[in-house]
């Protein structure tokens, strides 16, 4: 839900910081007062897109930022966990600024985020519904997910697309199979490709291993020439060890001075280790030898592999699968009616196995699809829907990994009339009505957490104004709900009333919002019902919101 909201320089807000609590909250104004910019911004945390026009006139950037807080088990929650945000008191905080420059920054708990990943975030808390906007729920595509939600038939989809997975995977191996008529010249193309890898022999590392020999059989001139100059250094007899010796013999005699025969001793030890170390190059050293044909032999080699390598895949595991495929094609070619065989009996085996699990699936669905109709209809006789009808669609197909079923929600709304696709319905209020009862059905199978309703009572009033405002009232209690409206009946039904005011000076305009006490609740009433504060419209209002207030 949200739990506040910070507005600054956007459209007429100068600056607004507003909290928020649980259950339904109604926003009303005059008209022109700005009562949809707070849902306009909450839209921008939603992802909406920024233009420059909804900076406030005047000031160079606008900031919109949100606290909210989540379910643990909600998706919006796993989400930011698998972020990395450390989610204290399970809320997060949602901003976006934006500047007449074009530049925008999007964050999640200061951190800088892309706008997707914002967008999927605090769409998993907060659902916007206006008249007009019927988001997905008017989308086709989207009623088989609302039903199988409805449905709670996680396992037996997750089933059914691993089944059909694995009998596509043979059936398509088997039309491949079908297509490819191999003759004699495909057969001896990929025989000969097989005997070149083949005859190759390649090993993994083989060519590092080469190209660190041939280099240094290159650098073997250079290796003998600095090796040669390093002894003729070292066993130089004038410069050498020898003078190492020579050095140690006469501190050694001098037997009168204990630490000169300590340092002579250290003389003799580092004669003997350079002397060891000399012999160990000189012998080394004595070994090297440049073979022509070895060098030649590792270049032939490293060309053929670099070859192979080029020509089958570009390293060792893409030439080894190659090969693999390679075996794969010729054995099919050799033995192509029994593979179609053994294909098809598989294949059958795995459609049946499909099937059966899609059968299962359908059967799930067409029983609780006779729940939802029961549900949605339940909900829209309590908006005075008397006469509405509605129906699951379910028509069957040839499957795909969602199984075997298309579907679609049909309505009907006055006696006679034939039901329709929920895509064809006409807007209107009667349209904003069955749109709130399939919110109230599926707003908490969707995980949302908040509502916004932006004038959905447009073209409704009296009797059914007061049904719907109660219907809201009634969503309240499992979810945080915000109404914009213009009637007094719906208004009177909201647990918190927001009064947006538009505030003109002489060379600025602002809004503001507030929460009204209960006597400024009543006197809204009066004026959205009568337009007037007089003492029988101040008493109209208080009997129209204690009405509304009973059985919350």
């Amino acid at each position: 839900m949200i739990l506040e909201m910070y507005v600054k320089d956007f459209v007429l807000i100068d600056e607004i910081r507003i909290s928020f609590d649980e259950a339904m909250s109604a926003f009303t104004g005059e008209t022109g007062a700005g009562k949809s910019l707070l849902m306009d911004a909450i839209g921008i945390l939603k992802g909406d897109r920024i233009q420059t026009s909804l900076i406030r006139e005047g000031s160079e950037k606008a900031i919109i930022e949100g606290v909210f807080r989540v379910r643990e088990k909600s998706r919006c929650y796993q989400l930011l966990l698998e972020a990395g945000y450390d989610l204290e008191d399970t809320t997060f905080i949602a901003s976006r600024e934006f500047t007449r420059a074009g530049k925008s920054v999007a964050r999640i708990n200061q951190r800088m985020v892309n706008v997707g990943f914002l967008k999927e975030v605090v769409s998993g808390v907060v659902d916007i519904h206006s008249q007009h906007d019927t988001q997905y729920l008017l989308n086709q595509r989207y009623h088989l997910q609302l039903l199988d939600a409805f449905a709670n038939c996680a396992q037996q989809k997750k089933e059914t697309a691993a089944a059909f997975k694995e009998y596509r995977m043979l059936a398509d191996e088997l039309e491949s199979a079908l297509h490819n008529d191999y003759n004699e010249e495909d057969l001896e193309l990929l025989t000969y490709q097989l005997n070149e890898i083949d005859q190759a022999q390649l090993s993994e590392n083989e060519l590092e291993q080469i190209d660190e020999e041939v280099k240094r059989m290159q650098a073997h001139e250079k290796i003998t020439s600095r090796v040669h100059s390093a002894l003729s250094l070292l066993e130089d007899e004038q410069h050498g060890t020898a003078s190492i010796y020579e050095a140690y013999r006469e501190l050694d005699s001098l037997s009168e001075d204990r630490f000169f025969q300590d340092q002579a001793q250290r003389l003799l030890d580092l004669y003997y280790n350079l002397d060891e170390c000399i012999g160990d190059i000189r012998e080394h050293y004595e070994t090297l030898s440049f073979d022509e044909e070895r060098f030649h032999e590792l270049q032939e080699r490293s060309f053929l592999i670099h070859k192979i390598l080029r020509k089958y895949g570009g390293n060792f595991q893409a030439v080894m699968r190659k090969r693999e495929g390679l075996e794969q094609k010729i054995d099919r070619i050799l033995h192509r009616n029994d593979f179609l065989k053994k294909h098809e009996v598989l294949c059958e085996k795995a459609h049946r196995q499909y099937m059966q699990k899609a059968k299962t699936l359908h059967d799930i669905r067409v029983a609780k699809a006779k729940d939802l109709e029961a549900q949605i209809l339940a909900q829209l006789h309590d908006l005075q829907l008397e006469n509405a009808k509605f129906h699951v669609q379910i028509d069957e197909f040839e499957g795909n990994r969602d199984g075997i079923d298309r579907i679609a929600f049909y309505i009907s709304m006055n006696p006679g009339e034939a039901l329709k696709p929920l895509s064809q319905t006409a807007s209107g209020g009667e349209l904003s009505r069955f749109m709130l009862g399939l919110k109230t059905v599926f707003s908490e199978l969707q995980g949302i957490e908040t509502i916004v309703f932006d004038e959905i009572d447009t073209g409704v009033s009296g009797a059914v104004a007061f049904a719907v405002g109660k219907k809201m009232q009634e969503l309240g209690k499992h979810i945080q709900v915000f109404c914009v409206t213009h009637l007094a009946s719906v208004a009177a039904c909201a647990n918190h009333h927001y009064m947006v005011e538009k505030h003109q000076a002489a060379a600025s305009t602002s809004t503001t919002i507030r929460l009204l006490s209960e006597q400024e609740r009543f006197e809204a009433l009066a004026l959205i019902s009568n337009n007037s504060l007089s003492s029988s419209a101040l008493e109209a209002a208080k009997e129209l919101y204690n009405a509304a207030q009973q059985n919350r």
